[in-house]
């Protein structure tokens, strides 16, 4: 799976916050141990059982993580972007892996074996530190998807979803660019994709956001927040 034919470019790598905080020299060693892995879309990177002796960091494209449900039902678990990674847990306990990778797109994405890992911790406080802010992110990512599908309807979770998701930008200029499709997306909120849609056009008749293919604009941000804590309504029509 692993190819060791194209070097990796250490500013590919400082792009990215896990590596932001190092100096030239860190980075440099790091790339020199890794390399590129370039794949086009509907590859699976990561099956249910591997190991890894390393771990992915996502250069570009996006993928999803998901399970399997006996059936052969998909129950995506996270989309992955642009400064993503994956398989630390894997890498790190030694265990085979609990999900399945797959991109969504063309990807180009940094493998780091264990052992460029382990020195650049050793050497690096900045680095560990940046590696347990990520890690320590995920977990709160987690506890709050686990919160949104135990204890939201389809309405707030497609909102909460909105929220998360909106560029760091000031009204009215809020905006969401949908990184797969909504079958995905839904999956993630463990809803149907015609829930997902459906309630899309409800805020939209509302005038809580407005569709334009992919790219969502959120019109009224407090509104918005409101339905997400409950205190907030829409029409049952639409």
């Amino acid at each position: 799976m692993h190819s060791t034919g194209i070097p990796l470019d250490a500013d590919l790598l400082k792009e990215l916050s896990l590596f932001a905080d190092l100096d030239r020299a860190q980075v440099e060693a790091i790339a020199r141990g890794g390399w590129l892995q370039e794949e086009p879309r509907a590859t699976r990177i990561l099956s249910r059982g591997d190991y890894l002796d390393g771990l992915y960091t996502v250069l570009d494209g996006h993928l999803k993580l998901y399970m399997l449900s006996c059936n052969g039902d998909e129950r995506v678990l996270r989309i992955l972007g642009p400064g993503d990674s994956f398989g630390e847990a894997i890498m790190f306990n030694s265990i085979p892996s609990p999900v399945f990778v797959e991109t969504l797109s063309a990807v180009n994405l940094a493998y780091l074996p264990r052992q460029v890992i382990s020195d650049a911790l050793v050497r690096s406080p900045d680095f560990t530190a940046a590696m347990l802010r990520g890690m320590s992110a995920l977990m709160r990512e987690l506890i709050t998807d686990l919160e949104t599908c135990c204890l939201q309807n389809a309405l707030q979770r497609t909102v909460s979803y909105l929220l998360r998701s909106a560029a760091d930008r000031p009204p009215p200029h809020l905006e969401v660019c949908l990184p797969a499709p909504k079958s995905v997306i839904a999956s993630t909120l463990n809803i149907s994709a015609e829930t997902f849609s459906r309630e899309l056009h409800r805020l939209q008749d509302e005038g809580y956001i407005e569709i334009n293919r992919r790219t969502i604009y959120l019109r009224d941000r407090d509104g918005l927040i409101a339905l997400a804590e409950g205190a907030g309504r829409v029409s049952k029509g639409g």
